[in-house]
């Protein structure tokens, strides 16, 4: 039987703790996201980067947290409230461009990526994304 969130966990501390020619993974991450989708790369257009990668940082750990105990922390519903519709406005379907560009970078990342931790971070992430997207109107 697969254990996800240790798949997860693994890969996840990985891609976290290095970097590909001088690349952190944060900001690989965000050079992909925005390249993909022009709506998101308008959204970062005055954004602090720095401090942006390290909101990055915290909401996965929060979107994990939540995957482990359903429990939405203060800090995941201050990112839910930012993302909403009267915030930033962060559509549903930004959604599905930022978690295709998060496996853009793992597997760029991880050098042990394969099926299983693509959806290994499916898995983890979705509780975290669904919540995020159901709080969109109600924020």
């Amino acid at each position: 039987m697969k254990n996800y969130l240790q798949i997860f966990t693994a890969s996840y501390q990985r891609v976290s703790a290095i970097s590909v020619v001088d690349l952190d993974f944060f900001e690989a991450f965000y050079r992909a996201f925005t390249g993909a989708s022009a709506e998101a790369a308008n959204k970062f257009k005055e954004v602090d980067m720095v401090k942006q990668r390290e909101h990055l940082r915290t909401s996965v750990d929060q979107m994990i947290y939540f995957s482990i105990d359903r429990k939405a922390s203060d800090t995941l519903l201050n990112t839910a409230k930012t993302h909403s519709k009267s915030g930033k406005d962060i559509r549903a379907e930004l959604y599905e461009v930022w978690l295709d560009s998060l496996l853009q970078t793992v597997r760029q990342f991880d050098s042990e990526f394969d099926e299983e931790t693509e959806i290994a971070w499916r898995v983890v992430l979705a509780p975290g994304i669904s919540y995020m997207k159901t709080q969109y109107h109600r924020l």
